[in-house]
């Protein structure tokens, strides 16, 4: 069983949720539920983080979900969630531009046609959840920690633990 590539699990940047570096954090918030959906058990699924792209649409920054949330307690006084919903401090959180607390993407990354294996150990070195991949030196996609578990599924078939491709 030959391994697999980045670029076979990737998933192209075209394809992902995405907003502007000037953008404020609010936009970011709304492009990022706008990609929730529920299944047809109530399972929410949909992208944890946000792309950044700045004027010339490169991938500059990646804004998670928890970032989100750290900028959010940060900007409303203290830990509180019920301050978080206090009213007018918040809402000049919520008018930051996105860049302010991105983490951009200069490293770690990954090329298309690395293998999955070491894929997964830059993101478990780099104590990540998601990864630029890079191709000619532009990024391309994204490969997300969740987006290892359908190979795991494959290696480990019906039950039967296989030997882990290319090692």
């Amino acid at each position: 069983m030959t391994e697999k590539l980045v670029k076979e699990i990737m998933i192209p940047v075209s394809e992902y949720a995405t907003v502007y570096s000037h953008d404020p954090l609010l936009k970011a918030i709304r492009v990022l539920r706008e990609s929730f959906h529920r299944d047809e058990k109530g399972v929410v699924g949909g992208h944890r983080s946000v792309l950044v792209l700045d004027e010339n649409n490169d991938l500059v920054g990646i804004l998670t979900i928890r970032t989100i949330l750290k900028a959010i307690e940060v900007q409303s006084i203290g830990p509180s969630w019920a301050s978080l919903f206090a009213g007018p401090v918040i809402k000049s959180g919520l008018n930051m531009p996105v860049r302010e607390v991105m983490r951009p993407v200069l490293k770690p990354s990954v090329r298309v046609n690395d293998t999955v294996t070491r894929a997964i150990h830059v993101l478990l070195r780099s104590q990540v959840n998601i990864l630029p991949v890079m191709d000619q030196g532009k990024v391309v996609g994204i490969v997300r920690s969740i987006d290892f578990f359908e190979i795991i599924g494959e290696v480990l078939g019906n039950g039967e633990v296989k030997q882990w491709p290319g090692g």
